[in-house]
């Protein structure tokens, strides 16, 4: 009852996240995403990552519309677009002046146009997105730093001054260079990798929940006493570098799901505490000066983040490539070996069995026998061998030709394998002549074997086109005597008696 429940869960599950996929995949859905993430995004941004004095630590609500962009077909860009700047409204309105807000909303949405046109082009070269690795992560940072954000800040700098002529153009140029740069660098790999890659399974395992929560708890509670620290408090609490480790744990044994998230953890803790004049980047100097403290350690955690994590995913890859290849080599190795065993134990059997009635060879009859005579000698049991020849056999090739020989050796053959019993040791000692070992066989029961064998071949059906033959055999017996030193001297009494069967008619048994 609790598995069908179990199940019944999981089916419940797996298609609540079957339809919430398709949402997102839907354009309805992603309009939907992008405008509730950008505006949200920008409250957030203008609650923590503001200074009083207006400059902006960093701005991350551009990432959701970069993401979206990435993430989908060409086809949907125009509506992603759209949603952006219409977004870029709904958060600016009373802030800014209408015309003022539309040229904001066209310069950030020419930023993630250029941003995604960039990646999508040389980055993933026209590919849908499958993984961020090292080469995809130095292109990323490389566009958000020297190509997209620099050329949005030239357009957003001078609506900036055509409201307020007062500023410096070129101050506020870097303000927005590095601020829109910034909030990329922490918030797009941070999206595309949750967003747009599956969970790893290290991540859901329940051995490390407790290893995540750890984590989790450090970077909060250290980052916490050290961005939000007074300027009262002793110096020893203002290390922020000693939050950088966390971010190398979360990479090592999280990838770039756990580096990504603690780094955006780090960026938003460490603005919202130099925003509200605390911290290790408060000096008292200049505002702008502050910013860029704060902006310098953000890049420096961002850079990490992607290194390690990108570096130590390219590492798992490799290994689970080489982890692959272990295994299929060894799957080939154990192939391999099972070809060579099986052809070993071919041609072991073709050594020692006759090639055209299946029987022991020569070889193999007597390596066979000699062993069942030994123990029969050892332990004083009964040991009979029947010795037999088909008769007039060289005269069956003269007349018939060989065909019809081997035709002829081939029933005798199966014969001989229909009567004897499975412990039997037959085989063919060459042209027309045949042996059998009969252990625990007394001289009385070998005479009536080889007699039902005599008449089962007699009774074989020859024909040819002009008439039916009839093959007929001789048979010698001997059974073991204790003056037997080896099986040769049974088989040579044996092949006497053949020879006085012979001498009498053939067709006959004598022992």
């Amino acid at each position: 009852m609790k598995k069908g429940i179990i199940n019944s869960t999981r089916s419940g599950m797996g298609k609540k996240k079957t339809t919430m996929k398709r949402f997102a995949q839907h354009p309805l859905g992603k309009m939907l995403i992008v405008a509730i993430g950008y505006y949200t995004l920008a409250q957030v941004a203008i609650r923590l990552t503001i200074m009083p004095e207006g400059i902006v630590t960093f701005w991350p609500p551009n990432a959701v519309v970069v993401t979206a962009l990435v993430l989908s077909p060409s086809r949907h860009w125009g509506l992603i677009l759209l949603t952006g700047i219409a977004a870029e409204f709904a958060a600016d309105i009373g802030y800014f002046p209408l015309w003022q807000i539309a040229g904001f909303g066209l310069v950030n949405a020419t930023e993630a146009f250029l941003t995604a046109f960039i990646l999508r082009r040389w980055g993933l070269s026209g590919n849908e997105y499958g993984r961020l690795d090292v080469r995809l992560a130095i292109i990323l940072g490389g566009v958000f730093l020297f190509v997209s954000t620099p050329v949005a800040a030239l357009g957003g700098g001078a609506l900036y001054i055509l409201g307020d002529p007062s500023v410096d153009y070129w101050s506020f140029w870097r303000v927005w260079w590095f601020g829109d740069a910034i909030g990329l660098l922490v918030l797009t790999p941070f999206f595309l990798v949750w967003a747009g890659e599956p969970l790893p399974k290290r991540l859901k395992i329940r051995n490390r929940e407790f290893e995540l929560f750890v984590l989790l708890a450090l970077v909060v509670g250290f980052g916490g006493v050290t961005f939000f620290a007074p300027q009262s408090y002793p110096a020893w609490l203002s290390s922020p570098s000693l939050l950088l480790p966390a971010i190398a744990w979360g990479a090592v044994r999280f990838g770039l799901h756990g580096s990504t998230a603690i780094t955006v953890l780090i960026a938003f803790m460490a603005a919202a505490g130099t925003t509200r004049g605390y911290g290790p980047f408060i000096t008292g100097g200049m505002p702008a000066a502050t910013v860029l403290a704060v902006q310098e350690y953000i890049l420096v955690s961002v850079i990490l983040s992607l290194s390690l994590g990108a570096t130590f995913r390219q590492l798992n890859w490799a290994m689970d490539q080489l982890e692959m290849e272990r295994h299929l080599l060894e799957q080939r190795v154990e192939e391999r070996t099972e070809e060579l065993k099986e052809a070993w134990q071919a041609a072991e059997k073709n050594a020692l069995t006759d090639g055209l009635t299946g029987l022991n060879n020569r070889r193999a009859f007597y390596q066979y026998g000699a062993k069942t005579f030994e123990q029969a000698k050892r332990y004083e049991r009964l040991f009979t061998v029947i010795m037999m020849d088909i008769d007039h056999f060289k005269r069956i090739n003269d007349t018939y030709g060989h065909a019809m020989g081997d035709t002829v050796l081939v029933s005798v053959a199966g014969s001989i394998s229909r009567v004897v019993r499975s412990s039997d040791i037959c085989g063919r000692l060459g042209g027309e002549e045949f042996a059998i070992c009969l252990p625990e066989t007394s001289l009385d029961e070998g005479v009536a074997l080889a007699e039902r064998l005599r008449k089962s071949i007699a009774e074989l059906p020859f024909y040819t086109p002009d008439e039916k033959i009839v093959i007929t055999a001789s048979f010698g017996i001997a059974e073991r005597v204790e003056t037997d030193e080896a099986i040769d001297n049974t088989i040579n009494r044996a092949d006497d008696a053949l020879y006085q069967a012979k001498q009498k008619g053939r067709n006959r048994v004598c022992a």
